[in-house]
């Protein structure tokens, strides 16, 4: 890409996160696409969103705006759901009278692009563009989870700076939030779906998939979720944990976990504590309690513990689940646990008494 015309930048609040627009040529394979306007994103000075043309897919198929020249901008302050932001208006014009109008929104987690079209003589009208043209991430960038036809659903990318990006489309808007790990976006909703009509949990693999990828992307009611014959009890009683659905907790904390491999994260309700871990596939997971006792209030800490655990049976054990308690545990006790397939564990921390 070469570039051809101004830049103009946008960086969030506290400059954690930088947008750059500008004009430049744009090679698709072998085709050369002169004058396409262009963003990319940074994150604490690393990028997150590589060069990437916002130009449109016409119904004449035309397979990007280009020819277009940069013209003006107006910023803004701005305040949305998840902080205090920055915005921009960039215009562009084109040499047969289009023009492009491109809205970009930046907060210190997040970044937002949308465009429209309209006629240079007709300012008001606003063509049927149906698609955003291509958004492309660093070099070394994973899709975590399972990859769906662009705009279908949220993805999940783990960009090669370390930090996690989701991805989603709303018609012509883009959507793109930071976070530390893959755990983080299950502690959210951002309305990404309007609403799930059924909440498919067929095995462990689809499961880990649905926490970070379906879960985290919707404000409306989440459904009782229709869970697969290979699910074992433990996983299904770790999932509905999860989801939550039965009130508001006074904390809600993702530990660790990967879309479509396994999760591990814990509610608080007053001073009790659930943990729960779900995996796709038989392993070993961890759970110290010392974690959830310093993220507690320290007026809600105890000394001591009462551990209920309910999981997969191992080795010579009879039943589907098998259930046990630990009197008297000290918060730095740790807790190792055998996942079946399909399986997991739900562990319920009760204070023995307070400080």
């Amino acid at each position: 890409m070469r570039p051809t015309g101004p830049i103009c930048e946008q960086a969030s609040p506290a400059n954690r996160t930088r947008i750059e627009v500008a004009v430049e040529t744009v090679w698709i394979g072998a085709t050369v696409f002169p004058e396409c306007p262009v963003w990319r994103v940074w994150y604490d000075g690393r990028p997150v969103v590589a060069t990437s043309p916002i130009g449109l897919h016409p119904k004449n198929e035309r397979p990007l705006a280009y020819a277009m020249r940069f013209s003006h901008l107006t910023r803004q302050t701005v305040q949305t759901g998840i902080g205090p932001g920055q915005a921009l208006k960039a215009y562009f014009s084109g040499r047969d009278g289009r023009e492009l109008e491109v809205h970009i929104r930046v907060t210190d987690m997040s970044a937002f692009c949308t465009v429209r079209q309209t006629d240079a003589t007709t300012p008001s009208q606003v063509h049927d563009m149906r698609d955003l043209s291509i958004t492309r991430f660093p070099e070394g960038s994973v899709l975590l989870g399972q990859a769906t036809p662009s705009g279908q659903k949220p993805q999940v990318w783990f960009v090669p700076s370390g930090k996690l990006v989701a991805f989603w489309r709303l018609g012509l808007e883009q959507h793109i939030v930071f976070f530390d790990r893959p755990g983080d976006l299950a502690a959210r909703r951002f309305n990404a779906l309007p609403n799930i009509g059924e909440l498919a949990v067929p095995d462990g693999c689809r499961g880990c998939e649905q926490l970070f990828t379906t879960v985290p992307f919707t404000q409306a009611p989440l459904p009782a979720p229709t869970f697969g014959e290979l699910l074992t009890p433990a996983f299904r009683a770790a999932f509905e944990m999860l989801l939550g659905r039965d009130g508001v907790s006074d904390d809600f904390w993702i530990l660790r976990g990967e879309p479509g491999v396994f999760a591990v994260g814990a509610r608080r309700k007053g001073r009790i504590w659930q943990v729960g871990g779900i995996t796709a596939m038989a392993q070993t997971l961890t759970v110290r309690v010392e974690d959830l006792w310093l993220r507690m209030p320290e007026k809600l800490r105890s000394p001591s513990y009462t551990l209920h655990l309910l999981r997969d049976p191992i080795k010579n054990e009879t039943g589907e689940a098998i259930e046990e308690s630990f009197f008297k545990q000290a918060p730095d006790v740790r807790v190792a646990l055998d996942l079946a397939k399909n399986g997991g564990f739900l562990l319920t921390v009760e204070p023995a008494f307070f400080l």
